[in-house]
């Protein structure tokens, strides 16, 4: 009985793994950057939406010229960059973009700006749609910065961008794996109080 029912738990492991795995695959394979909340980003006054793109490399078989992303880039080199203008007014206001690499700041703290990789001076994008190319020339962080006017007091949108160097690890994509390990264990602790239940008594019985 205590083998099948360890049977039974690790048949249900097995499956539960797998099925997650298949879903979270086939989530990543229908990715839509254009519904993603991550891509999105806010000030006070303005909404922007992020998405890039890289092209694939040479000889790669690609159902799409260019594949989009979000704010994370699988790898360093040519890469565009657009941020669609959610807010109508902004259509009639110059916006521009520039892309700094990031490194660390002496004084500690979050990293800063360093060398400008990309600029596209302040102008109209009556399409509600603003672009730049730039080449990342490695692995690292980066970021995006727009404004919003040309003055002094125009609105900055900074996007921060990972080139290169995977995902942030997320803690939450762990949390149903943990649940069913916590269900297993008060399962299999419910099953060795009976069984020492069981040989207790049989025990007891064969003492008297």
């Amino acid at each position: 009985m205590k083998k099948t029912i360890f049977t039974l738990l690790l048949t249900f492991s097995i499956s539960f793994f797998f099925s997650n795995a298949i879903a979270l695959e086939k989530k990543q394979s229908a990715y839509d950057p254009m519904k993603s909340m991550e891509c999105m980003v806010t000030t006070d006054f303005y909404i922007v939406h992020l998405t890039s793109y890289q092209p694939p490399k040479p000889g790669a078989e690609k159902r799409h010229k260019f594949k989009p992303f979000c704010k994370e880039l699988p790898e360093a080199g040519p890469s565009f960059l657009a941020i669609d203008l959610m807010d109508k007014d902004t259509r009639t206001m110059p916006i521009g973009m520039q892309v700094f690499e990031l490194i660390d700041n002496p004084e500690g703290g979050e990293m800063i700006n360093g060398k400008s990789l990309a600029v596209i001076p302040p102008k109209l994008h009556k399409t509600g749609v603003a672009q730049i190319q730039v080449d990342f020339p490695k692995p690292g962080h980066y970021v995006l910065v727009a404004s919003i006017g040309d003055d002094m007091f125009a609105d900055k949108i900074r996007i921060p961008l990972r080139v290169g160097i995977g995902s942030a690890f997320d803690i939450t994509v762990i949390y149903p794996y943990l649940f069913f390990i916590l269900i297993a264990a008060i399962v299999y602790g419910i099953y060795r109080f009976f069984v020492y239940r069981y040989n207790l008594k049989n025990s007891t019985e064969q003492k008297e």
